[in-house]
């Protein structure tokens, strides 16, 4: 299932989630045979086999291809890097495993092909975002696959940026077509939204990329809001001398958001964000995530009285952003650049995987009306004379999306030199766990030296905090780690940073445990795991669960 609708009409799509033959190799090259299979999606860690392999493995799997034409392959996500190949021809290759991507073969037989794909996630030099990290970076083709028969001309990704002005809804929608020939058409493309439609003709040029606008105006149509999270589809049809020849649709919300003082506001009205930070793990699929437990952590989520999820700290599944639409959660997003010093972003690849990331979010995630900020970088060096120009660009990068303000998680509070870059400053504390600091001092300091540094007047965002807590451990001395004293911290830590008049959103770190990576980070974290969720790894919930769900209950009264 690639979205929770149905995104093609005219387009043929087909699934190919399933078993694949599954093959460890040395390098990026094919096996010469496949001795073992592998569920598509899934992690090779979940399999008692594999659990802890890292280094390169073939995956393969047989078509039958119904009619001559173009085939599109589409990957949601291959750990860390996927490189493609069709008929054992090399087609195509892609970094990082957060962000979807295709590959397109032309003119293509009828009968039967076969797909493989050699993912890779060990560390090296050549990856700079992938590291030994707080959390586990698992391997395979860890989201949904599919391949599509297409034309020449087809619809790769649609843009729709509402504009709400005296009291009328509008939008600017921008259509990206491609063209796989080497021959300039002229084509029609009908956007159809909420009862209005528009159609824009152009002149697509060869072996590339144009881009088609319309402006759409709306009669009776209900805005998008956590509250009443209303949705509507966007369908786009390409037509060529008459004939429909492609579509694509997605799914719209009428909502602009902006700032205002100290606030985030959403359709002019203010809003606090309650929430949480959520990792794409579990403790049976690691980060291949079913639709059943994505949808089982929303309703955790909702139970306890949150509205908001941080995607830390990367891109999440489309079908998990697609529920936060449904379900009317504010979603932070950024994206995958976690915990890096001077060293870690100097080298020459660093940018261009960071920025390719980056990139592919604002691209293929721009139309969720759930999310209503962009991040990046957290926790990376904007303190010092290297990691600023490195903060600049990627928020030149970030705000060419004028319509959702962009922040970045820091944890250089006052030494912090890239505040003034952001519309919201966020920070990462963890008074009462990381020392003995009150978090109610912790807000008057951070006030203090907001001031100080002349960005007061932003709105300010609690990205992080919380507290360890290992599952049915418990202590009478309300010692740390202990169940007690994590939800100590929590009912401490919520009451204060409500409180701030100055705060437009909390999020709690986090929502669920998770495993971390071998190197280094096990010293520091019993059980191998970052055991900081209100839930477990099996979403178990903890006594701060229950902390939490109070409180926050309480506020959403108010």
């Amino acid at each position: 299932m690639e979205r929770l609708f149905n995104t093609h009409n005219i387009r043929n799509q087909y699934c190919l989630d399933g078993m694949w033959d599954f093959q460890t190799v040395e390098s990026e090259s094919l096996p010469a045979e496949y001795t073992d299979t592998m569920a598509v999606p899934s992690c090779w860690e979940m399999d008692i086999k594999y659990v802890r392999y890292k280094g390169y493995a073939a995956y393969r799997k047989v078509i039958n291809v119904e009619k001559d034409g173009n085939i599109r392959l589409l990957f949601k996500g291959v750990s860390h890097s996927g490189t493609v190949y069709f008929d054992g021809k090399r087609v195509g290759f892609h970094y990082n495993a957060f962000t979807p991507f295709s590959v397109v073969v032309p003119n293509v037989a009828k009968g039967e092909h076969t797909i493989e794909v050699v993912a890779d996630n060990h560390f090296s030099e050549k990856s700079t975002l992938h590291i030994p990290n707080d959390y586990f970076t698992y391997g395979g083709i860890t989201r949904p696959t599919f391949y599509e028969i297409i034309s020449d001309l087809y619809i790769e990704r649609s843009e729709f940026e509402p504009i709400f002005d005296k009291g009328n809804w509008s939008a600017n929608v921008r259509v990206f077509i491609r063209n796989i020939s080497d021959k300039k058409e002229n084509c029609q493309i009908t956007i159809s939204c909420a009862g209005s439609q528009e159609i824009v003709s152009g002149e697509i040029s060869a072996n590339g990329e144009t881009m088609l606008t319309a402006t759409m105006t709306f009669n009776d149509v209900k805005p998008w809001s956590n509250k009443d999270p209303n949705l509507y589809l966007l369908d786009c049809v390409l037509s060529l001398n008459g004939e429909d020849i492609d579509d694509l649709t997605d799914r719209v919300g009428m909502r602009v958001v902006g700032i205002d003082g100290h606030r985030v506001t959403v359709n002019g009205e203010p809003i606090i964000m309650i929430g949480v930070n959520r990792h794409e793990d579990h403790g049976t699929t690691g980060c291949a995530i079913p639709l059943q437990v994505m949808y089982s952590d929303i309703a955790l989520i909702e139970d306890m009285g949150a509205n908001a999820v941080r995607t830390c700290h990367y891109p999440n599944d489309e079908r998990f952003l697609d529920l936060c639409d449904e379900r009317g959660i504010f979603v932070w997003e950024e994206h995958h650049s976690r915990g890096l010093d001077d060293v870690d972003i100097t080298p020459p690849l660093f940018m261009e995987q960071s920025q390719q990331v980056t990139y592919e979010m604002l691209n293929y995630h721009y139309n969720h009306p759930s999310i209503v900020v962009w991040g990046c970088l957290n926790e990376c060096p904007s303190d010092s004379e290297i990691g600023r120009p490195v903060y600049e660009k990627h928020f030149e990068m970030l705000h060419t999306d004028k319509s959702r303000p962009a922040s970045f998680a820091s944890n250089r509070l006052e030494k912090d030199w890239c505040l003034d870059l952001v519309d919201i400053c966020s920070f990462n504390i963890y008074p009462l766990w990381y020392g003995d600091e009150s978090p109610a001092d912790r807000m008057t300091h951070m006030k203090e030296f907001l001031t100080k540094k002349g960005v007061f007047h932003k709105p300010v965002i609690i990205s992080e905090f919380g507290a360890g807590g290992i599952y049915n451990f418990h202590d009478v001395m309300n010692v740390k780690w202990s169940e007690e004293y994590q939800a100590e911290v929590m009912e401490k830590s919520i009451k204060a940073y409500l409180d701030a008049e100055f705060v437009t959103g909390i999020f709690i770190w986090q929502f669920c445990d998770t495993r971390v990576t071998q190197e280094k980070w096990p010293m520091n974290r019993p059980n191998s795991r970052n055991n900081k969720g209100l839930v477990d790894e099996y979403r178990r919930p903890k006594m701060a669960y229950y902390t939490t769900k109070k409180l926050f209950t309480e506020f959403g009264k108010r």
